[in-house]
C-alpha cells in the first residue's frame, strides 16, 4: 500500500510518491531566553499533580461560568499563569482544550446536547448516535450532513446500511465535503486512512464510513452488555472494553475513548467508577507518581494511585477538595438543564474517579513539556516522555505455541509473577490450527481474569463434541480474520471481507469452533469470487450439515437463552 500522509489541520490526504524521503526528526530545541534556563525541572510528584488539577478547576471556572475561584494554595497560585499559558492555545478550532470534569470537553458536551438529551431517539439509539460522531468527532459534520439522515424512522431499521458504500451516508458526506472544505476529522485524531479509493477526498469518506460501521456493530453489543442486569459494573467494562479492542482498526486508545464516553453517557452504571483503561499518554506519569512505578498491570497502576489520590490527607489535597467543591457548585447552577453534566458536577470528597485521574494525568503530562519548555527551556520532560513504559499488552499470538514432543498447543500465561500453563492436546480437536485457536481463546478467558480451573472448564467444552470438517489451507488469512470474541454477551464470529460485514453464531454451526470453521469457509468464498448473498446460502447450508438439530454442546448453551426453551430443544 502507498505511503499516505495525513494532513490533520487541513483534513486532507496527500500521496506520497515512491521513495519520498519525510526527513530527520526535528532536532531538540533549548530555549536559552527561558525563566529558569540551565536550572534542572524538579520531579513529577503527587502534590504538584494536585496543583495542576487546582489550576485546572480555575480554568474551568472562568471558561464555563464566567466566574472566577481564589486558590488559597500559594504553591497552586505560582503555578496558574504556567497553567494559562498551557491551556489557552488549546482553546478554538484545534479542539485539544481537555477540562477537569471530562463531560465539558469539546466533543462531551456536544454529545450531551445533541445526542444524550435527544428526545426523538430511544435510549438504544442514542447509544448508537454516540459511536457515529466518535467516528469522526466533528460537530459540524454530524449535524449538517448525518444528522438528517439519523432523524429519519428509516435510518434505525439498519443503521449499518446507511453507511455503505454509495448508501446516503456517503453521499451525504461527500456532499457536505465539497460544499464547505471542512475537516472531516478532529484534528485530535492520528489516523492514516487505508488507500481504498484513488480520489483522496472519496477515500477519506470511505474510511470514515467503514469505521462507522464497525463502531455500529460493537456498539449494538456493548448496548446489550451495558444493559444487562446480571452483570456487574467491571465485567460491563471488560466486556465492551475488549469488544472495542478486538475490532478491525481499533485498540485501547478507542477502548480508554469509548468507554469513558459511555461511562460519561451513563453514570449510573458506574462503569469507571474504580477502573479505566490507560492510554498510552498516560503512563508516563502514572509510572512517575507511583513509588518505584508501581505495579506492573497498566490498570492495577492505576487503581493504586487512584487509592493513594483518594485518601490522601496533605495540606495540597484539602485545598483541591475545597476547589473542587466550589466550581462544581458553579457548574450545577450553569448548567442545571442538563442532568448529565449536574450528575458529572457532584462529587464526594475522596471520591475521584478512575476516569478522571486517567484523563487528568495525560493532561498532567501535557502540561509537564509545557511547562520545561516554557519555563527550563527543555526539549520537554524526559520522565514523561511515551517510551518511559514498556510494557506491552499481552498477546495471545505472542504465547501460544505447539509442542511438537507433546503434541499438543501450550501457553504460560503470566500471573502475579507466575506463569500458569493451560494445554491443549491436538489430538481433541485433529488439528494443530484448530487447537491454537482453542488456545488462544483460553488465552483471552485467562486476560479476563479466569482461574486455571475455570479456563481448562472452558477449554474441555470447547472441544467437546467438535467433530471438525472440510477447512481452509493453514496458511489462509481466514485463521487470523474469522475468530470468535469470547469476551461478547453472546459470543459469535464476525469478519468484513471488503465492503461486506459478516458473522456465524455459536447456536446455529452447534459450538464456537465450528461457528469459526464456517466463518474460514464462508471467508474463502468471498476469496472466490461469490456475492454476499451466495456465500450466506452457503453458510446456511453448511449449518443444516453440520448441526440438523439447532443445538449446542454442553456447556456452550447461550446464557441469555431461557432455560425452559433449551429443554424442550434437547
Amino acid at each position: 500500500m502507498a505511503d499516505l500522509r495525513y494532513d490533520i489541520k487541513h483534513g486532507r490526504l496527500e500521496l506520497c510518491p515512491p521513495g519520498t524521503s519525510t526527513g530527520c526528526a526535528p532536532a531538540e530545541k533549548c530555549r536559552t531566553d527561558a525563566p529558569c534556563a540551565g536550572e534542572p525541572l524538579p520531579p513529577a510528584s503527587t502534590e504538584e499533580f494536585f496543583k495542576f488539577c487546582q489550576c485546572q478547576l480555575r480554568f474551568e471556572a472562568n471558561l464555563h461560568t464566567n466566574n472566577d475561584v481564589a486558590l488559597e494554595d500559594v504553591d497552586a497560585m505560582e503555578m496558574w499563569p504556567w497553567v494559562q499559558a498551557f491551556a489557552t492555545p488549546n482553546l478554538g478550532a484545534t479542539e485539544r482544550y481537555v477540562p477537569y470534569h471530562t463531560i465539558l470537553g469539546v466533543h462531551e458536551h456536544f454529545l450531551v446536547e445533541s445526542v444524550h438529551h435527544r428526545k426523538e431517539w430511544d435510549e438504544r439509539q442514542r447509544f448508537l448516535a454516540m459511536f457515529v460522531f466518535r467516528a469522526h468527532c466533528k460537530r459540524d459534520l454530524f449535524t449538517q450532513a448525518q444528522l438528517p439522515i439519523m432523524l429519519k424512522a428509516s435510518f434505525w431499521k439498519d443503521p449499518i446500511a446507511a453507511f455503505k458504500p454509495g448508501g446516503p451516508m456517503e453521499k451525504s458526506i461527500r456532499q457536505y465535503r465539497k460544499k464547505t472544505s471542512k475537516p472531516l476529522l478532529t484534528s485530535c485524531f492520528r489516523i492514516i486512512p487505508e488507500r481504498l479509493l484513488k480520489d483522496d477526498d472519496e477515500n477519506l469518506v470511505r474510511s470514515i464510513t467503514n469505521r462507522s460501521m464497525r463502531l455500529l456493530e460493537v456498539a449494538g453489543s456493548a448496548f446489550g452488555t451495558l444493559k444487562d442486569k446480571k452483570l456487574k459494573p467491571a465485567q460491563k467494562f471488560a466486556a465492551i472494553s475488549s469488544a472495542v479492542q478486538e475490532a478491525q482498526g481499533l485498540g485501547e486508545t478507542w477502548a480508554k475513548m469509548l468507554t469513558v464516553c459511555v461511562d460519561l453517557g451513563w453514570p449510573e452504571e458506574r462503569l469507571l467508577a474504580s477502573q479505566c483503561d490507560v492510554g498510552t499518554g498516560a503512563l508516563g506519569p502514572l509510572r512517575c507518581l507511583l513509588e518505584n512505578g508501581g505495579p506492573r498491570d497498566r490498570r492495577e497502576a492505576l487503581v493504586t494511585l487512584l487509592q493513594e489520590a483518594n485518601s490522601s490527607q496533605s495540606q495540597t489535597t484539602k485545598h483541591f477538595w475545597a476547589v473542587l467543591k466550589s466550581v462544581e457548585k458553579m457548574l450545577r447552577a450553569k448548567y442545571k438543564n442538563l442532568p448529565l453534566i449536574c450528575k458529572q458536577a457532584n462529587t464526594k470528597e475522596g471520591n475521584m474517579s478512575a476516569a478522571t485521574l486517567q484523563v487528568q494525568l495525560c493532561e498532567y503530562r501535557q502540561f509537564r513539556h509545557s511547562l520545561a519548555r516554557n519555563k527550563y527551556g527543555l526539549a520537554d520532560d524526559e520522565s514523561m516522555r511515551e517510551e518511559f513504559d514498556k510494557e506491552t499488552t499481552l498477546r495471545a499470538e505472542d504465547f501460544v505455541d505447539y509442542d511438537t514432543k507433546s503434541n499438543s498447543v501450550v501457553f504460560d500465561f503470566p500471573k502475579d509473577d507466575k506463569k500458569v500453563r493451560i494445554v491443549v492436546p491436538v489430538k481433541t480437536v485433529k488439528s494443530v490450527k484448530v487447537a491454537e485457536r482453542v488456545g488462544c481463546l483460553c488465552f483471552a478467558k485467562m486476560k479476563e481474569g479466569c482461574s486455571k480451573e475455570d479456563t481448562e472448564k472452558f477449554r474441555d467444552d470447547l472441544v467437546r463434541g467438535y467433530t471438525g470438517g472440510d477447512d481452509v489451507p493453514d496458511d489462509s488469512e481466514a485463521w487470523e480474520e474469522c475468530t470468535a470474541t469470547v469476551t461478547h454477551r453472546n459470543p459469535l464470529v464476525s469478519f468484513r471481507y471488503g465492503d461486506s460485514p459478516f458473522q456465524t453464531t455459536m447456536g446455529a454451526a452447534g459450538g464456537l469452533l465450528q461457528a469459526e470453521r464456517v466463518a474460514r469457509l464462508c471467508w474463502a468464498k468471498f476469496q472466490q469470487g461469490a456475492n454476499k448473498e451466495e456465500v450466506q446460502n452457503y453458510r446456511n447450508d453448511l449449518y443444516k450439515k453440520i448441526n440438523p438439530a439447532g443445538t449446542r454442546p454442553r456447556g456452550q448453551e447461550d446464557p441469555q437463552e431461557n432455560p425452559a426453551k433449551r429443554r424442550r430443544t434437547k
